[in-house]
This record gives C-alpha cells, sequence and structure tokens, in this order.
C-alpha cells in the first residue's frame, strides 16, 4: 500500500482494506452507470467494530464515508469520489430468526434472498419483498423499499423492530420507534445521511405455502384504476403487481424525426395465498373486475411466486441489457392526477425505451406507511410511476432530457420522486420534495452527523443542508 492513509486504516481495522484505484471496476459505479468515482479507500468491514472505526478515522482526516451494498441505485449512492467506501455486503449474516416474535435480527448487509431463506422453512416471510431479491437489508430500508404488498403493509422499513446504527460521530446506537425515535424515523428512508444500518430486527408475517395469480389484461386507463382501487379496497389479494405495456403500431413524427409508437395496455397481476387442497374460487375472486381479459392464471409455491423475475433478471444479464445505463425515474402520484400523467407521456415514449426495462405501476394507500422520510402525497389512494429504461451508454445524453422531463412532470402533477432511482434535484428541489421534513432532516444531520461524514454527494445536506461539500472529496451513499 504505497497510501500512507490506506496503510493507516489497515492497522485499526480487521477486514481487508485496498486502495481504490486498485479495487475491481464493479465499485467505481452502481447500477445506473451513470456516475463514475474512485474511492480513496475500499474497506470490507469484517465486524461492527471496523464500521466504527472507519467512520471515526474518517472524522479524524477529514474524509467522507459511503456505504455500499448491492448498489442497485442510479444517483450518487453506493459509491465515493475520494473518500472510504464501505463495502456492507461483509455484514451479511442472517443472526436470528424468533418464531414466537415473529421476527428476525440481519446484518445490515445480508440480501433478502438470504433472509427469505432463513425464515420459509418456518412460512414466514418479511410482509414487504422488492421484486429484486438480491438488494441489501440496509440499502432498502435507507430508501423506505416498496413492493408488491406495500398496498397493504406499507413499506420495508416499517417493518423494522429495531436498528443497530453507527452514527457520523462513530457511535454504536439501537434505536427503535419507541427508543430514540428521532435517529430511527431519521434512518428509515434517510439514505444514509445520518447513521449506517449494521443490524436491523425485521418483523415477519405467516405465509400460506401456494399462491394463485391472475393475470388480468386492460386496454382502457379508467377501468385499470377502477379495478386497482377495487383490488386495493376489497380484501382480496395479498399481492398486486401492474405494469404497462406497448404493442408497437407503426411510426410517426416525434420532435423532428419519426419514431415507432404503441397502443399501451395494463397487466395487472392479482396473487391470493393458500393452503393446497383449498385453492380459491375462481369466480368468486375475480367478481366485479372488468379487465379486457383474464390472459392466464398461475398456480407457485410461496417461494417461487416471491422469486418470480429471477429469470428476468437473468435475461437482463444475458442479452447486456443489465449492464446499459438505468436512469429509472419513480414516482408517486396522486389517484386524481396519474392517469393524466400517464396518458400524457405514454403516446410518445418510443417502445424501444423498454429493451431491458419497463414501465411499472403499483397502486398504493397513502396511510399504510409511518415512514416520515418516505415522501409522498395526500391521500388515501396513491399510484407509483416507474419509467425504468435501460438505455445503451451512447444514447445516454439524447435520452436524458426525456427523463428530466417526466420527472419535472410527475412534481408538477403532485408527486413525489422514490429516491432509488436517477434524481437530478437542484437544491431547491430537494427542499421542496421534503417540504415540511426539510428541516428536520437538516437537524437530524446536524446532530448524528455534524462534521457531514456520511454520504454526502446525493442529498444537500452536508454543510447545514445549504448544498457544501465542506472541502471534503464528494462520495455518494448505499
Amino acid at each position: 500500500m504505497a497510501d500512507p492513509l490506506v496503510r493507516a486504516l489497515a492497522e485499526r481495522v480487521r477486514g481487508p482494506v485496498m486502495e481504490g484505484a486498485a479495487a475491481p471496476a464493479e465499485f467505481r459505479s452502481n447500477f445506473g452507470h451513470i456516475v463514475d468515482a474512485t474511492p480513496r479507500v475500499l474497506l470490507r468491514p469484517a465486524t461492527v467494530d471496523d464500521v466504527i472505526e472507519a467512520v471515526r478515522f474518517a472524522r479524524a482526516e477529514r474524509l467522507h464515508v459511503a456505504t455500499r451494498g448491492a448498489a442497485h441505485s442510479q444517483s450518487h449512492l453506493g459509491v465515493s469520489d475520494g473518500g472510504i467506501l464501505l463495502d456492507m455486503t461483509s455484514l451479511g449474516r442472517c443472526l436470528r430468526v424468533d418464531g414466537d416474535a415473529l421476527t428476525i435480527d440481519v446484518e445490515g448487509g445480508a440480501i433478502w434472498r438470504d433472509v427469505v431463506a432463513a425464515t420459509i422453512s418456518e412460512l414466514l416471510i418479511p410482509p414487504v419483498l422488492t421484486n429484486n431479491l438480491n438488494v441489501t437489508v440496509g440499502g432498502t430500508l435507507s430508501i423506505a423499499g416498496i413492493g408488491v404488498a406495500s398496498f397493504r403493509h406499507g413499506t420495508q422499513g416499517d417493518q423494522v423492530a429495531e436498528l443497530d446504527v453507527v452514527t457520523g460521530e462513530g457511535e454504536l446506537v439501537t434505536c427503535a420507534p419507541d427508543r430514540d425515535p428521532d435517529l430511527y424515523w431519521s434512518v428509515i428512508s434517510g439514505l444514509g445521511q445520518v447513521g449506517v444500518i449494521v443490524r436491523a430486527r425485521l418483523r415477519l408475517r405467516r405465509a400460506k405455502p401456494m399462491t394463485r395469480t391472475y393475470y388480468l389484461l386492460y386496454d382502457d386507463t379508467a377501468r385499470f384504476f377502477q379495478d386497482s382501487k377495487r383490488a386495493m379496497d376489497d380484501g382480496r389479494w395479498d399481492h398486486i403487481e401492474s405494469w404497462t405495456s406497448p404493442c408497437p403500431q407503426g411510426t410517426k413524427p416525434v420532435n423532428g424525426r419519426r419514431q415507432v409508437f404503441a397502443r399501451w395496455f395494463y397487466p395487472s397481476h392479482l396473487t391470493v395465498e393458500f393452503e393446497p387442497g383449498a385453492p380459491p374460487d375462481d369466480r368468486a375472486m375475480l367478481e366485479g373486475y372488468r379487465p379486457y381479459e383474464v390472459l392466464y392464471t398461475d398456480d407457485l409455491p410461496i417461494l417461487d411466486f416471491l422469486d418470480r423475475l429471477a429469470p428476468v433478471f437473468e435475461l437482463w444479464k444475458r442479452g447486456g441489457t443489465w449492464e446499459h445505463v438505468h436512469p429509472w425515474m419513480e414516482t408517486v402520484l396522486p389517484w386524481e392526477t396519474a392517469p393524466a400523467m400517464i396518458e400524457a407521456l405514454m403516446p410518445d415514449l418510443p417502445p424501444s425505451i423498454l429493451v431491458g426495462g419497463h414501465v411499472l405501476l403499483w397502486p398504493a394507500k397513502g396511510n399504510s406507511s409511518r415512514s416520515r422520510l418516505f415522501m409522498r402525497p395526500p391521500g388515501e389512494d396513491l399510484m407509483g410511476f416507474g419509467l425504468l429504461p435501460a438505455v445503451p451508454p451512447r444514447f445516454w445524453e439524447e435520452a436524458k432530457p426525456m427523463l428530466d422531463m417526466a420527472s419535472r412532470l410527475s412534481v408538477a402533477m403532485g408527486g413525489k420522486r422514490y429516491l432509488s432511482g436517477y434524481v437530478a434535484f437542484t437544491p431547491e428541489e430537494w427542499r421542496e420534495h421534503f417540504g415540511p421534513m426539510w428541516e428536520p432532516f437538516v437537524a437530524a444531520k446536524r446532530r448524528w452527523d455534524p462534521d457531514g461524514v456520511l454520504n454526502p454527494g446525493f442529498v444537500p445536506l452536508g454543510d447545514g443542508g445549504r448544498g457544501s461539500k465542506g472541502g471534503r472529496p464528494a462520495a455518494g451513499g448505499r
């Protein structure tokens, strides 16, 4: 190690340390492939004490610390430019399942696939799971974590009974809704700004062994929204998954060039869990619904259902689109304006944007989450909208204005961005996003990370919320 700072840190920790310039190329970016940054130091912590020492060392040396889990984010998250990058996947153990209390203790770098593997034998599962199970617990809790059961159970962050957090002062603190609640609620959906999650106690629920999914197709926006609300309200369903699907129709002039255009349909997958030998009554389950067509009905064991998208992700990887630029634009819209957003954006959206990507829709209940920093519009019913493209790198600059336009349109329609995706907010737009929670968020940063050590480069909180990097190298978050 030529860098004396790297050698000094290596003497204080047990986990492997290397100079950032010598680290594997994957640590310079994340799933978005938009940001390219080289850390000064890469550390794979062997223990929680390593995380504490790294934060204290960074504070003394006036460095930043960035945390990296599965690095599925798309902006300045999971990367570090000149600071210390913690590869949290080295702290990825599932520690203890308590079947009586319906909880599991896991380290912050554990992936959800391993959490499910540790609990499924007792037919216990987390109430909310992301579609991709290969992301980390700490990462998704830091941005809320949504899934196909969120309409019922809120976010993954709402299912946390207790956290161990290393603050920006290098202190290990245990927090919960009734124990240091200000820290707890600043960590949940807090983008790694005030603390590093090193342990989480997650609540579990009892699941049934089998699932039946009804594949419905809609050709009408109004009817799709009507049935989506019915699906959230009538209590029949355990999981709801929706998106839009293009049917190319030809070409038309768009912005001075001819472009393929499509008729957009709305697939909706409604899933219910059941006991073997006692399948649901199909007629009763679909009574009152008015799809264009019921395409298919599929029965799967619960574990296969939870991991149903693994073949899709594998296809993206084999086809090369996994390595494309992923400037995902995800937003939570008021129910009343969501149809207008969809109908304004989709007609001129090129179907080619969906090669290795898709347009996601997820009905949600506004009161299903208690998270203070998971920003969403007011109202009982909400609709999540995700424009999730895979863009070849040579076309990124051409695609960027369209993504920025879609983001601005969503905000103009009362939406709130979901922050795992590509976000290019100005400091003023960040303040608008958090609204009345901005000042409490800034106050939490000042209290728990007064020197602005943790995860800068995304939300401009590092210098009292004024957007200054305080003379430190820029870095990112998990």
